[in-house]
């Protein structure tokens, strides 16, 4: 399991990513409102920018930055993340299947947050967060149509692979292990951390189900002392949503194939899948507690 070793200036480096993290919200949510340009998803040199956007933006605004916190403001430096501590293969496998087996329940939970209604007093903040869904919607729907191999391969890169490795370092790696270290509490830095990496996504219909995963990937990161089985996990969800959406591309699957676990009727399969997610965990735990005494 993940040592939390005692670092100097805590308060103050938990101060500056947060600050960090804020600013990079309202630059997304000054774009977000400022931007009336119409996307043509037929341009492909506009679609060419977008994805050479993505992928600079989250080198350079979540990866480097973790990596020079780590480097040079850490005892541990480079392994202050996790990313060097080789993983136990049945931790990977477990983790990976625990996030597969999680999709009913995700969507269900999804759904239910859709219906979320706010107090009349706060229509105004429930109607930009409609607003910043939408947009989120539409960038997805951009993102990911096409039929082509080559277009399958290029979504992995990008909204799979990028997004699960540079998430994981910033939320995981750096927010994490630093809120763990300012409140001296486990159980309290994973969910701090879980929230505000859901509330970044600007995706408030789908806030608590993203939630949850933030908070299995963080106990996969606590307990496994190593950044690799959360970022499988999370390559594997997005991964999987991205599949999905090239074979209902190409009509090879039906256009509800995502939605498993919504239907009434369905309800045994959400049961299943929280079982399966709480059993990964268990699982996870015992193999990494068992690990660690093993190495004392």
């Amino acid at each position: 399991m993940q040592n939390i070793e005692r670092e100097r200036h805590s308060w103050l480096k938990l101060t500056v990513v947060l600050t960090w993290l804020f600013l990079l919200l309202s630059i997304t949510v000054l774009l977000g409102s400022g931007s009336d340009v119409k996307i043509n998803p037929d341009n492909k040199t506009m679609i060419a920018i977008m994805y050479i956007s993505q992928v600079l933006g989250v080198t350079i605004f979540f990866i480097l930055p973790s990596l020079l916190f780590s480097i040079f403001w850490t005892k541990q430096r480079i392994h202050f993340i996790g990313f060097t501590t080789k993983p136990v293969l049945s931790t990977l496998l477990i983790a990976g299947i625990g996030m597969l087996l999680a999709m009913p329940a995700i969507n269900w939970l999804a759904d239910l947050n859709q219906h979320m209604n706010l107090p009349g007093a706060f229509s105004g903040i429930e109607t930009w967060m409609k607003n910043s869904e939408a947009k989120a919607t539409e960038m997805t729907e951009i993102f990911t149509r096409g039929t082509s191999i080559r277009k399958l391969i290029l979504n992995l890169f990008v909204i799979a692979f990028m997004a699960a490795v540079s998430e994981e370092i910033f939320f995981r790696g750096i927010l994490q292990k630093v809120l763990i270290e300012c409140t001296r509490n486990k159980h309290i830095g994973i969910w701090i951390a879980a929230a505000l990496f859901s509330a970044f996504h600007m995706q408030f219909f789908g806030f608590i189900p993203r939630m949850l995963m933030g908070a299995y990937l963080g106990y996969l990161f606590l307990w496994s002392g190593s950044l690799w089985p959360g970022m499988i996990a999370h390559f594997l969800n997005n991964g999987m949503a991205v599949f999905l959406s090239w074979l209902m591309n190409r009509g090879e699957i039906s256009a509800n194939a995502d939605k498993i676990g919504i239907d009434q009727n369905q309800w045994i399969y959400v049961c299943t899948s929280i079982a399966m997610v709480a059993l990964s965990l268990f699982l996870v735990y015992r193999i990494e507690k068992k690990r660690k005494i093993t190495a004392l």
